[in-house]
């Protein structure tokens, strides 16, 4: 018993820790992203019209009202330089103030709002925290005039060895604060307001995407399903994309991880339901005379395997409940308490996320092997005892 309490409850603290980091690399990965995402099947531009169909069809102003955010998203690439320092290809992530009601961008701000000064059109940027250190800003001010930036994309159609200089479109800006998500993001992204963008990339009248955001009590996957029939009906040249599309990589690999654990752990609970068939194989030969003596008084050889059959079945259910207990305990206390912790991480301690499905689950499985193992070996003892 106290063998199939210990897996059990290892078993729901492991897969209770897959979910824990499946939730915060979801949340890690998705803070720079709305829930949805309207992209172009044809290259990676969408005219600014796009926006205003949007809004028509599923806007807070349409008939069928679904949509309560469509924020204009620029992602494109630029070299960036700052003091004579050696320069670093980045990403520019621009967009409107609309994306801070689509997406949790203000969460990962060292100021921890947007600055009012982005919304006047003066070219203020959040550096990536990578970013910062990577140029050799360090810990000078963001705010400093020193901070100014300068940023270089190509001009499209040309080409670098005609043109050379006058190949690359420049603009200035000053660092106005610092964001930190994550080491792979905060190596890559810069923040800058759409107009900034426009004036950088030369997109004056389309963008990347539009980054969407669904009104309250409507699940996600649901809104993703009537806009993309929507498009599909006009026969437009667009797709909805979920966050969870765009991180499936990541989440696929994570529940492939988790279910192998779990197909593991399954195999040690399979070694221990053998320990307890171990111990009635014990029983069964101890109690043999007495099963004749019950045999011969009337009890059917049924009977007689009910009785060992249903103790084995009681031994990997209490063992199962118990180890339920003590698992769900440790997950509540590392929830609470955080006793493991994670130096130096962007999370305080070890994220863990009880899945009741998962749980009983596990139960499920501790009593189906538990008892077809106990039913399938009592049934042969009986009947060799009886047929003696």
């Amino acid at each position: 018993m106290f063998v199939i309490a210990a897996v059990t409850a290892a078993m729901i603290a492991v897969l209770s820790a897959f979910n824990g980091i499946e939730t915060v690399v979801t949340e890690l990965f998705g803070t720079l992203d709305a829930p949805l995402a309207v992209i172009s099947t044809e290259g990676n531009a969408l005219p600014d019209s796009t926006g205003h169909w949007l809004e028509a069809h599923f806007g807070m102003d349409s008939e069928s009202p679904l949509l309560a955010h469509i924020a204009a998203v620029i992602e494109d690439e630029a070299v960036l330089s700052w003091n004579g320092n050696a320069p670093q290809v980045v990403k520019v992530l621009a967009f409107d103030s609309t994306m801070l009601h689509a997406a949790d961008i203000e969460k990962s701000l060292m100021q921890g709002k947007w600055s009012p000064k982005w919304a006047e059109g003066s070219n203020c940027i959040a550096l990536g925290l990578g970013v910062r250190n990577m140029l050799g800003i360090g810990s000078l001010n963001v705010n400093d005039e020193k901070a100014s930036l300068l940023f270089r994309a190509p001009i499209r159609g040309k080409k670098m060895t005609r043109h050379k200089e006058n190949a690359f479109q420049s603009e200035r800006a000053f660092a106005c604060d610092v964001f930190s998500v994550n080491a792979e993001i905060d190596r890559k992204y810069v923040l800058a307001p759409l107009g900034f963008a426009r004036s950088l990339f030369q997109r004056n009248e389309s963008v990347n995407r539009f980054e969407i955001r669904g009104i309250e009590g409507y699940d996600v996957d649901e809104i993703a399903r009537i806009v993309s029939a929507k498009i599909k009906d006009n026969a437009l040249p667009w797709r909805v994309r979920t966050r969870a599309e765009k991180n499936a990589l990541i989440t696929q690999t994570n529940r492939a991880e988790k279910w192998a654990t779990f197909v593991i752990l399954s195999f040690i609970l399979i070694v221990a339901a053998f320990n307890v068939m171990a111990s009635l194989t014990m029983l069964l030969l101890e109690k043999r005379q007495d099963i004749e003596v019950l045999n011969a008084m009337g009890l059917t050889g049924w009977r007689l395997e009910q009785v060992f059959a249903w103790q084995g079945v009681l031994i990997n259910a209490i063992g199962g409940l118990v180890g339920m207990g003590i698992g769900v305990g440790l997950v509540w206390g590392q929830q609470t308490f955080g006793w493991v912790k994670l130096q130096g991480s962007v999370i305080p301690f070890y994220p863990v996320e009880l899945a009741w499905g998962d749980v009983l689950g596990t139960l499920a499985v501790v009593v189906f092997i538990g008892g077809i193992g106990s039913g399938w070996m009592v049934r042969n003892l009986v009947h060799r005892f009886i047929q003696r």
